[in-house]
């Protein structure tokens, strides 16, 4: 029997899924159901691990993946439930650095993104909803030490946001959620909305992305963990 890529439980309501096989290029695909297109910007590098897994490094200045949003509008997350989650392992280059957004800010949209303060490592995500009560909220998690190869998770479930980390819950933090309203911006992956700052420095792997209600849908921390030991063996 031929197992396809929508019958593995975990993949089902997957909507994007960038596992940078192509290893050259420009490209790379989407293997989730949507197919989206996404772009490599000023040519993140192409990088083997020593187990010959594929990966994306960026230069922390000018590097990022991008997906017009006219073809991302089911990542919108005005309603949904979702979780986010993939590899990667950062530098510290004293700006916020985005993993994946489509935002603009205080106006729509969300973004999750690392930063250093106060001698914390910070995970963030944020919405922003600017006809709410606040036009931003979000959840943080600490303790994502540069030059470690993290496998990182984060669901937002109603309006809480819970973060994992190597396929396990850990402790955070979340305001009283509020949807983001919708967003007509680019998704990117590794830079600001605007393109020209908080660029990622370091090593990234298969970002995902899924949405669901609470019933199905959002990836549930004992397959979190299955992941992490299905792919931990890999870094």
């Amino acid at each position: 029997m031929t197992v396809f890529y929508d019958d593995i439980d975990v993949n089902r309501d997957i909507l994007l899924d960038l596992p940078f096989r192509e290893g050259i290029g420009a490209i790379t695909q989407d293997v989730a159901r949507p197919h989206h297109p996404v772009t490599l910007i000023g040519a993140p590098t192409w990088t083997p691990l020593v187990s010959e897994l594929m990966t994306l490094n960026f230069d922390g200045a000018t590097q990022y993946l991008e997906c017009p949003g006219a073809d991302c509008a089911d990542l919108d997350f005005t309603t949904e439930n979702f979780s986010i989650w993939g590899w990667f392992n950062w530098t510290v280059n004293d700006t916020d650095q985005i993993l994946i957004a489509r935002y603009e800010v205080d106006v729509s949209g969300w973004e999750l993104y690392l930063t250093q303060w106060g001698g914390q490592n910070y995970m963030t995500l944020r919405c922003h909803h600017a006809a709410g009560l606040t036009t931003r909220t979000g959840a943080y998690s600490v303790g994502w030490t540069p030059g470690v190869d993290w496998f990182f998770g984060v669901v937002r479930w109603g309006t809480f946001a819970g973060f994992l980390r190597n396929g396990a819950l850990i402790a955070s933090v979340s305001d009283t959620l509020i949807d983001p309203e919708t967003c007509a911006q680019d998704l990117v992956i590794g830079t600001r909305f605007t393109k020209d700052t908080h660029f990622f420095d370091g090593m990234m792997w298969r970002p995902r992305v899924a949405a669901g209600t609470i019933l199905s849908g959002l990836i549930r921390p004992d397959e979190f963990d299955q992941v992490y030991d299905r792919e931990g063996v890999w870094f």
